[in-house]
């Protein structure tokens, strides 16, 4: 039995019938839950273990169907080390990187080719600047589903091997991913691709994958709700995704209040940002003319999310930071240090960004920071060792080992 129903952001419009746009004005389309049972689904939340345990407030109809790798369930990491060095009463780091392509987009990835398959897809195409594309590749490959995957240019090669990997067709264009999306906008239909492009205003099935970031943040709190949920923020879609999930939470009664949301972005590609800095409408986002920076999984020059994104921020009473190659790339290193999470770049940009906020006071010592981890480091391990010396061998001797120790390490 459906539990939903499809309304236009735009125009207002319900619609009972699956859609990728509003058959109406062309507007993006989000799934509405009814939750008329509520006592159920409070139970389905409780006592939830897998990503698909919450179906009921998915938007894929038939079990039979469904593409799963064993997405979602991830841990929340109780950063002791790094709580007393930010200076906050808790810190959480829930670690997306543990999901099975080792990001985030795993969740996203899992509904998109479910419904790819209860709409009996024949391919399907997707831009990225390497982490959804992964996760399309990996999850096309478990569906039996040909899938086009189109990248910036420039895209790190170890990205597209990756990609490449999995059996996609890599198409890389002249531009930022923001171009391939909207490359892929004019084109899809007219190849009869099935967009799995991880943004509500093409896929809007897909925005609801990351509610369950925050059913299972809360459930490991024992339905205590962190004061901060910092978010980094490419397309947006995450951020406005996770809210929703703590919305949900609020209406079903399991929480007594909402987070304060964090959008985090890459100093060098940071228009969400700079809209909340000057205070514009979420509808007045301003795209990026040359994005740059470190953390290439979030340099969206135009985040497509953006709109429903800052106006979570807005909301929540939130607030929007960025940070610089140098602020993420220490962050990354401490959360590697101090809690051993190799989170990637773009990840590791949420703790740079919550740094500042305390720092500037806007954060304080008395607060709890929920900061999730999207995804991990691992495809970045060239750049990292680039900038790594490696250490010179030891002689295999005890003798020499003393003295290597000695003088390495002052033991």
């Amino acid at each position: 039995m459906k539990q939903y129903y499809q309304v236009c952001r735009k125009c207002g419009k319900r619609w009972d019938t699956d859609a990728y746009r509003c058959p109406s004005c062309g507007g993006t389309l989000h799934s509405v839950y009814e939750m008329k049972d509520r006592d159920h689904l409070r139970s389905v939340i409780k006592n939830a273990s897998s990503f698909w345990d919450y179906s009921e407030l998915l938007p894929v109809l038939e079990n039979t169907r469904r593409v799963s790798m064993g997405e979602g369930n991830t841990p929340l990491v109780f950063a002791e080390n790094l709580k007393k060095q930010l200076g906050v009463r808790e810190l959480f780091l829930k670690n997306e990187g543990l999901n099975p392509s080792g990001t985030f987009k795993d969740r996203c990835m899992s509904i998109s080719f479910s419904k790819a398959r209860e709409l009996n897809a024949n391919a399907v195409v997707i831009g990225s600047a390497g982490n959804a594309g992964a996760a399309a590749a990996a999850y096309a490959a478990r569906a039996g589903i040909p899938c086009y995957v189109m990248v910036p240019a420039d895209t790190p090669a170890q990205r597209i091997a990756l990609i490449q990997h999995y059996g996609a067709r890599v198409i890389p264009v002249k531009g930022s991913v923001t171009d391939c999306i909207e490359l892929i906008g004019e084109v899809y239909e007219k190849y009869g691709w099935h967009n799995v492009t991880t943004a509500a205003v093409y896929n809007p099935f897909q925005a609801d994958a990351e509610k369950t970031i925050a059913y299972e943040m809360v459930r490991e709190l024992e339905w205590r709700v962190p004061d901060w949920v910092a978010v980094p923020v490419g397309g947006g879609g995450i951020l406005s995704g996770v809210y929703e999930g703590f919305k949900d939470l609020l209406t079903l009664g399991l929480t007594d209040r909402l987070p304060r949301m964090i959008a985090v972005q890459e100093e060098g590609c940071n228009p969400l940002v700079r809209a909340f800095r000057e205070k514009k409408a979420p509808d007045q986002i301003e795209r990026i003319r040359q994005p740059k920076g470190v953390a290439v999984a979030i340099a969206d020059a135009f985040p497509l999310d953006g709109e429903t994104a800052l106006a979570a921020v807005y909301d929540s009473g939130g607030w929007a930071e960025d940070a610089d190659d140098d602020e993420i790339l220490a962050a990354q290193a401490e959360l590697g240090r101090r809690e051993g999470i190799f989170a990637e770049s773009a990840s590791a940009a949420a703790y740079a960004a919550a740094v500042k906020m305390r720092a500037a006071g806007r954060i304080g010592d008395n607060e709890s920071v929920a900061l999730v981890i999207t995804g991990n480091g691992v495809k970045e391990l060239p750049q990292i060792a680039e900038k790594m010396e490696l250490p010179e061998p030891a002689e295999r001797n005890a003798e020499e080992l003393e003295r290597y120790l000695a003088g390495k390490f002052q033991v």
